[in-house]
């Protein structure tokens, strides 16, 4: 799909140049890089609100849960999680759920509610969104919440043959959904956010490498890109060589008012062996505009391998983040944290 391709609601055309991404050096102190520093990056470089480091968390025998691990079953994949505050602490988390039984791609949406990682669930997961739209192909996954007064949206991944960008809302906290629209074609994985005005989604295209943005006044008629935002950096060694993928995407606002774009995305130091699971590690970006993009200083992930398909929720100078990664023979939602 070209940027100028039509979108739910109508034709337009939109002509832009390649969004310049900015890799900051090992030995660039300007870039200023810091958890919640609102004085980072002064006025010129990108601060890092939300960059972690983030720590898997440990195993306790004496707390119910399974840390690190908030969503995992012996017999079925959950992946591509997503995150949004729950009334009196805690979050509420959606999870892809799949199945190992045919048809392949077969998967679901399901919703649960935490009010500590090191305790049992509140409301353990359950599905709120199954496909049942033709365009769907029997495939919902990779939620996004965008919450609004009185409402929550959610843009997930519909569609196999085509992955489809989709759209639900929800008034009564995420338990039930209405289908809108099927709105932008070749989208997978995608996030979106808003600054309040304008909208982004980030999204991967499907068999290519990289991580595209899409543009929106109202969060229903797209314009995408004519060129990627993020592309793997081909050095060797680095976490993110040869592939930029699974992102999740935020409108942060540091305390002293001035807020800033940040994308947290899955990179890929090398292609697995036959047979074998990719191993991910998360990375961080933030721009100011959406146009320009900065990658964390050094290089180095936010989340060492193996951990994909981020999920974030900044709060103040702590921050949850939700990755999925292999836990025996079966894919499962694991929790990190900052500090």
């Amino acid at each position: 799909m070209s940027s100028s391709s039509a979108v739910a609601g109508g034709r337009r055309s939109r002509t832009s140049a390649m969004l310049a991404v900015v890799v900051c050096g090992a030995l660039a102190p300007a870039c200023g890089f810091g958890f919640a520093d609102d004085a980072s990056g002064g006025t010129d470089d990108l601060p890092t609100t939300g960059a972690g480091p983030f720590r898997r968390l440990v195993v306790d025998e004496n707390t119910p849960a399974d840390e690190p691990w908030l969503a995992t079953d012996r017999t079925l994949d959950f992946t591509e999680p997503a995150l949004t505050l729950r009334d009196g602490g805690g979050f509420i988390y959606y999870v892809t759920r799949e199945s190992p039984d045919p048809p392949v791609g077969d998967s679901q949406i399901w919703r649960g509610e935490l009010s500590d990682p090191h305790q049992l669930p509140v409301e353990p997961p359950a599905p709120v969104l199954i496909a049942d739209q033709p365009w769907e192909e029997g495939h919902v996954a990779a939620p996004s919440i965008v919450v609004l007064a009185g409402r929550q949206i959610m843009f997930y991944e519909g569609g196999l043959s085509t992955p489809t960008l989709g759209r639900a809302e929800s008034t009564d906290g995420g338990r039930t959904w209405q289908k809108s629209a099927s709105l932008v074609v070749g989208v997978r994985s995608p996030s979106v956010a808003t600054d309040g005005a304008r909208w982004l989604a980030a999204f991967q295209r499907p068999g290519q490498p990289d991580l595209w943005l899409a543009r929106s006044d109202d969060g229903l008629v797209w314009i995408v890109d004519d060129a990627p935002t993020l592309v793997p950096t081909g050095i060797a060694d680095s976490f993110e060589a040869v592939e930029v993928g699974a992102p999740t995407l935020a409108w942060l606002v540091e305390s002293t008012g001035r807020g800033h774009w940040a994308l947290w995305y899955s990179g890929l130091e090398k292609l697995p062996m036959p047979g074998d699971a990719p191993r991910y590690a998360i990375g961080y970006a933030a721009s100011f505009d959406g146009m320009d993009w900065a990658r964390i200083a050094g290089g180095r992930p936010v989340l060492t391998a193996p951990a994909g398909a981020p999920a974030v929720l900044v709060r103040g100078s702590t921050a949850t983040l939700l990755f999925d990664a292999p836990n025996g023979r079966r894919l499962a939602v694991g929790v990190a944290s900052h500090p």
